[in-house]
């Protein structure tokens, strides 16, 4: 056989082989980093999707705990019970002087309301005018909303009316009239429809 001959058939050994080599090995390998690259591409969109998750679930429970404190500022602004004590304690200490209350009013339909309930209050207090400015100014402040959201630090007041009557150049009689807020089922259970004039109600 000639050397060219034997050079050829070198050849064609090591290209067989070769090939046997790539079949072997090299092709399983190719196969297995193909599937590991296939797990690899799964594992990120589960990643992705879990973190995607996981932001929701964090918003949400940032929204839950707004919610919560947004419960608790509208129970403290509009409580389930009357809590006339803490009224008259509230009203006299912004007040800065004795307050005499008159009369307690439940508004129509408070047996029966789903909503809140207004309870209708009428008290008079000596005072200058400034103070009185200061007076209605901390009332109003003691309940404040955004439009979105409540921050309340006592009950919800509204002023209906204010009367003055002049006791001398720097005293004035203010006879008040206003409303706080109850909720609506328990108020039915608390406190009676209709007008009561309490007696013991002073400041």
């Amino acid at each position: 056989m000639r050397v060219r001959d034997r050079l050829v058939l070198a050849v064609i050994a090591a290209a067989l082989i070769a090939g046997a080599m790539w079949v072997l090995l090299v092709a399983p390998e190719r196969t297995q980093v193909s599937s590991l690259s296939t797990q690899i591409d799964a594992a990120r969109a589960a990643l992705v999707a879990a973190q995607s998750q996981l932001a929701s679930a964090r918003t949400a429970a940032t929204g839950y705990v707004d919610d919560v404190h947004q419960i608790a500022e509208v129970m403290k602004a509009i409580p389930p019970s009357p809590g006339e004590a803490a009224l008259i304690h509230t009203i006299t200490k912004l007040a800065g002087t004795k307050v005499d209350f008159h009369e307690l009013d439940v508004a129509n339909g408070g047996a029966t309301a789903t909503g809140p309930v207004s309870l209708g209050l009428t008290f008079t207090f000596n005072t200058g005018y400034h103070d009185l400015q200061n007076f209605l100014a901390a009332l109003d402040g003691l309940t404040t909303t955004d439009g979105s959201k409540v921050n309340a630090s006592d009950r919800l007041f509204t002023i209906g009316s204010v009367a003055l009557a002049p006791l001398s150049p720097t005293t004035t009689k203010a006879t008040v009239t206003a409303s706080v807020y109850l909720q609506g089922a328990a108020a039915a259970a608390t406190v009676p429809t209709g007008t009561t004039s309490p007696t013991g109600l002073t400041g």
